[in-house]
């Protein structure tokens, strides 16, 4: 499958791979789990309601669009609020280390979540998942119906991460900073140095040098550094260094 640009918060994309059939059923059986999960509490919420008289067998009789009611609108809104509400994700994307994201790279809005659902119900709902699977599995970005019509796709946002490239590592007990700046800085924003740092090998070199260029200026402004007097991959490993001793001392 054809990877996927995401956009860093420095405006770099970062190359994901789409998320496979197999990987998008598991996600979709764990959500499966949750809506059970659901049911069966309501069962035990409605059976509690009778056994301690609170609401007669009749009553409940009486009132039952309203028990139809909230049995039916967590499973029937859950993956378009579950995506919304979590930045792209449901439990079962978020067990399985994915996410919803516009091809463009950048997050998608409100509108993106909702085309996607309301085609859901045609391709998954109505269709016991044969239309999804099937767009999935031919699709070259691994979209069904709803993602195409939305301009979205499902990545796979966990990486294989060495010990080394965490975000702390060992450093020499005599280290000194050269960039006592780097306090401005952020976890998320070291996180996606070495993103970018890593991934020279998804791309050509002209296209990953322009990456460290722009990724190495926004963190020269935000440590408020003047002029660099090394190369944007060396100062972006020394930023990691000065990093890692700062939060260690």
């Amino acid at each position: 499958m054809q990877p996927i640009g995401v956009e860093t918060t420095q405006h770099v994309q970062l190359a994901y791979n789409p998320a496979s059939v197999g990987e998008r059923l598991l996600a979709f059986l764990l959500d499966g789990f949750v809506i059970v999960g659901y049911f069966l509490l309501m069962q035990s919420f409605v059976g509690a309601l009778e056994k301690s008289n609170l609401m007669s067998s009749e009553a409940i009789e009486n009132q039952q669009w309203v028990f139809v009611l909230i049995y039916s609108i967590v499973p029937f809104f859950y993956h378009l609020a579950s995506e919304v509400l979590w930045n792209g994700k449901s439990f079962g994307k978020w067990i399985m280390g994915l996410q919803v994201v516009r091809t463009d790279g950048t997050s998608p809005s409100f509108s993106n979540y909702l085309i996607r659902w309301l085609f859901r119900l045609v391709e998954i709902t109505f269709t016991t998942g044969l239309v999804a699977f099937m767009t999935v599995l031919l699709n070259g970005k691994g979209q069904r119906l709803g993602d195409i019509a939305a301009k979205t796709a499902v990545i796979k946002t966990r990486r294989k991460v060495k010990l080394s490239d965490t975000l702390y590592s060992e450093l020499e007990t005599e280290y000194e900073a050269r960039y006592p700046q780097v306090k401005n800085l952020s976890d998320k924003d070291i996180t996606t140095i070495k993103e970018v740092l890593a991934s020279r090998k998804g791309y050509e070199y002209a296209t990953w040098f322009v990456m460290i260029q722009r990724t190495a200026n926004i963190i020269q402004m935000k440590m408020d550094i003047k002029k660099l007097e090394v190369n944007a991959d060396d100062f972006l490993k020394q930023v990691i260094s000065d990093y890692n001793h700062v939060h260690q001392n």
